[in-house]
């Protein structure tokens, strides 16, 4: 556990590059030279305010509007379509609405294969996008959400045979956590989330399904309804640190100290649990910024293919590709391995994972598939050509070996490398010649540049953000 004093107080310097780099690897999942060069030299609030302000449109796909396909009688399921929707939208827009929508994804979790349907997969998404800040909100909505009811079979549930999957992961996964409720609680808020139909691509609730009786649930007792389950448990201390504790772990740290947790959690009380006040507030503070907690988490799959492909400006990338590379690194979008989610962090490496990781960004550098000689297309169908010249071009003294070497590990590397490191990575780009022999705009500096940022994927530090 990372014992840091937890200074939730603003960041007084004016963000440098590296900074920048900071903020947007954590707080988005785009992190391009363009917003970098946007948030150098503003203070850490306004730079969060900046990007909070940032509110890209998003569009549904066309058939999300169609009546949900049920079997393949009744249509496609438009799994690819609907994973291709979501990367291409990510790939293409710089919000941390965006990473808030995700962060739900993986909190009130379903999967394309139970849900089956991707329309309600869509839906689901989308209301995650319009309340990605208001937990209350988006609790009480979301017991109602057709995919919801789907996956966790509330659509079943009607007063007298009650189902209980959604009240269990309510308390365990979603609010509480284990050890902050009882299987009583369980069985009774089961019977509260009784009374919900989908019809079509929405869902109602029907009293006359419901269980109206008497129940007791955390110590309270009445005729409650699936709204006040949600009420009764926003009100435990439990519910704040639990949220708290979830968003440290996405942003800052994740062995967030009891200390952070108390901090963070009175936060999320004092406002009532709209996340926006909160989230400006830790992403601005003297905690967020310190040195321990940079290169402190490690990136997921979305992560890492999304950002390096914004980094290398090579965002025109068919998002098909992306979402092909994030099935071979374990993290096929809308199918997470349990009701759990995705556990991050360590469980995204392994023995296997890491040497993936690793192909991926080399061959995304050469422009091909991991795995294969196929070359990447753009949305066009075009080959996707990576340029590294116009990338470094982007740096300070791209004219300067040492500084090119210097600039790229800022971009690519979240820690600060040391002079052995550089002396290594540059002679890598080099190919053994003295540092003067480098020119920008000779034919082999693509081919350099090349070397350079391979050997730079493949370090450890290059998992971490």
């Amino acid at each position: 556990m990372n014992n840091t004093p937890v200074d939730l107080s603003p960041f007084a310097p004016v963000l440098t590059r590296a900074d920048a780099l900071h903020l947007l690897r954590r707080a988005t999942f785009h992190p391009s030279l363009d917003m970098v060069e946007a948030l150098v030299g503003k203070g850490a609030p306004q730079a969060v305010a900046t990007l909070m302000a940032l509110e890209p449109p998003v569009s549904v796909p066309s058939w999300a509007n169609d009546p949900p396909a049920l079997t393949q009688q009744t249509g496609p399921p438009l799994w690819a379509e609907l994973q291709k929707w979501w990367i291409g939208h990510v790939l293409t827009t710089t919000s941390v609405r965006d990473l808030m929508v995700a962060f739900w994804q993986n909190h009130f979790t379903s999967d394309y294969i139970v849900v089956y349907a991707s329309q309600w997969m869509v839906a689901q998404s989308m209301l995650f996008r319009q309340h990605a800040y208001d937990y209350p909100t988006l609790s009480e909505q979301i017991v109602g959400d057709p995919a919801m009811l789907r996956y966790l079979d509330g659509n079943q549930s009607v007063k007298g045979r009650p189902n209980e999957n959604f009240a269990r992961e309510w308390f365990e996964l979603f609010s509480l956590g284990v050890g902050n409720y009882t299987e009583a609680d369980v069985l009774e808020a089961a019977r509260a989330f009784t009374g919900w139909r989908v019809m079509g691509r929405t869902a109602e609730y029907n009293r006359q399904l419901a269980d109206l009786g008497q129940k007791t649930i955390l110590g309270q007792s009445g005729p409650w309804e699936y709204n006040d389950v949600i009420r009764i448990t926003l009100e435990q201390d439990a519910c704040a640190r639990f949220i708290a504790t979830k968003m440290i772990q996405t942003f800052v740290d994740y062995y967030p100290s009891d200390d952070a947790i108390a901090a963070v959690a009175y936060l999320v009380r004092r406002h009532a649990y709209n996340l926006r006040p909160v989230l400006e507030t830790l992403l601005s503070s003297n905690y967020f910024y310190a040195t321990q907690h940079r290169g402190a988490l490690i990136k997921s799959p979305l992560q890492l293919s999304v950002g390096l492909a914004s980094l290398l400006n090579a965002t025109a990338v068919d998002p098909a590709s992306i979402v092909q590379a994030m099935i071979q690194l374990t993290m096929t979008p809308f199918y997470p391995p349990t009701v759990q989610g995705w556990k991050g962090h360590h469980n995204w490496i392994n023995s296997s994972s890491f040497p993936n990781r690793q192909r991926f960004g080399e061959a995304f550098l050469e422009g091909r598939q991991m795995g294969t000689g196929t070359r990447l297309q753009t949305t066009q169908q075009t080959p996707l050509e990576i340029d590294l010249v116009s990338v470094v071009r982007r740096l300070p003294q791209y004219d300067d070996a040492e500084a090119v070497v210097a600039g790229v590990c800022e971009l690519l590397l979240p820690v600060e490398t040391s002079q052995e490191q550089r002396d290594i990575l540059l002679d890598v780009m080099m190919g053994g010649l003295p540092a003067s022999y480098w020119n920008i705009d000779e034919t082999t500096a693509n081919s350099r540049l090349r070397q350079l940022f391979q050997t730079i994927v493949r370090m450890p530090e290059f998992q971490l953000m």
